[in-house]
C-alpha cells in the first residue's frame, strides 16, 4: 500500500454561512487557494475545521464537495471521529465513496474509552474501509491516550494502519519508529514544535498555521527532510511572532479573518466560537501586514 501521508499537509478550515450553515463556494474557494499555494495535501474535517460542530451528513458533503474542486490536484485525508462508532464508520464509509486519498481516524472525545474500547473502535472502521489510516493520539482534546502497546498491536493487525498524528507525548516517536521502522510515518500537528518535533523522529506535519504560512512552512519541512537545521530554525523564527498571535487570538477564527482580508471566502466559526471583536482585527491585520512586508 502506497503511503499517502506527505511531510507537508494542512489542516483545512471549514467555511460556513453567516446562517451557519455548510458553505459549498466557501470549499471551492478555499481549495481554489490551497492550489494556487502548492499545497500538496489537505486533511478535511479535523480539529481546525471544526470537526465535531458538524453532523454526519455535513461532513460527507465535506468529503464529496472538496474532492470535486480538488480533482487529483492534491491529496485529501478524510478526518474521521465520532462519539458513536457506527457514526464513525458511516464517516470512513463516505471518505471513500468520495474517493479521498486517506482516512486521519481520531478517537472519541469526552468520554475517556478503554485502550480495549479504543481497539474495538479502530478495528470497526478497518472493517469498513480499505482506505489507509492515519490514528490521530490528541489526549488534551480527547482525554483518551493510546498507548504504544495498543498502537502495535492494531497496526499488526491491520496493516491499512500507516501512520499515526501524536499530539501526545512527542517521545513516544522513538519507540514507535523502534519497534514498526521509518516506514511508518509520524505527523505533528503543533506548527511552533517543529524543531522538536523532527529530533525525536517525526516525519512531518498536518499544519494549521500552514493555511496562512504554506510556503514557509513547506520550506522548513524541506529543509529538516535535507537535515538543514539551521536553515529550517532561521525560516521558523521569521514566522514564530505571527504564530504566536494567531494562536493566541485564536487559531480557527484568526485564520478566517485573514483569509477574508485576502480575499478568499472561508466563511465564519460556528458559535460558541466568534468573531473577531475590533481590536482583534487590528492585531490579525498586523500579521497579514508581516506577510506583505
Amino acid at each position: 500500500m502506497k503511503n499517502p501521508f506527505v511531510p507537508f499537509s494542512v489542516a483545512m478550515v471549514t467555511p460556513f454561512s453567516e446562517k451557519g450553515e455548510l458553505d459549498l463556494d466557501g470549499i471551492s474557494q478555499l481549495i481554489a487557494y490551497y492550489k494556487q499555494q502548492e499545497v500538496p495535501a489537505l486533511l478535511l474535517s479535523g480539529s481546525t475545521g471544526e470537526q465535531h460542530s458538524m453532523t454526519t451528513q455535513e461532513r460527507s458533503i465535506l468529503f464529496k464537495s472538496a474532492k470535486q474542486a480538488a480533482k487529483h490536484d492534491m491529496l485529501l485525508y478524510g478526518g474521521v471521529a465520532a462519539v458513536q462508532t457506527k457514526d464513525a464508520a458511516t464517516l470512513a464509509r463516505a471518505a471513500e465513496e468520495a474517493e479521498l486519498d486517506a482516512i486521519m481516524l481520531g478517537f472519541p472525545p469526552y468520554i475517556r474509552i478503554s485502550q480495549e474500547e479504543a481497539s474495538q473502535y479502530v478495528k470497526t472502521i478497518c472493517s469498513v474501509t480499505s482506505l489507509p489510516i492515519m490514528l490521530y493520539n490528541n489526549p488534551p482534546r480527547t482525554g483518551f491516550d493510546l498507548e504504544t502497546t495498543t498502537l502495535f498491536k492494531l497496526a499488526e493487525a491491520f496493516p491499512q494502519i500507516i501512520a499515526l498524528k501524536e499530539a501526545g507525548d512527542p517521545a513516544k516517536a522513538i519507540t514507535i519508529k523502534k519497534q514498526l521502522g521509518n516506514d511508518f510515518t509520524i505527523l505533528s500537528g503543533t506548527d511552533l514544535a517543529l524543531m522538536e518535533h523532527n529530533e525525536f523522529g517525526f516525519d512531518g506535519i498536518t499544519s494549521i498555521i500552514g493555511n496562512i504560512f504554506p510556503k514557509e512552512i513547506k520550506e522548513i519541512m524541506f529543509a529538516l527532510q535535507k537535515g538543514e537545521k539551521e536553515e529550517a530554525f532561521n525560516k521558523l523564527s521569521k514566522i514564530k511572532s505571527a504564530a504566536n498571535s494567531i494562536i493566541e487570538l485564536g487559531a480557527i477564527r484568526t485564520i478566517k479573518y485573514l483569509f477574508s482580508l485576502k480575499g478568499v471566502n472561508a466563511g465564519i466559526c460556528r458559535e460558541p466560537l466568534s468573531t473577531l471583536n475590533v481590536e482583534e482585527k487590528k492585531s490579525a491585520a498586523a500579521i497579514l501586514n508581516q506577510l506583505v512586508n
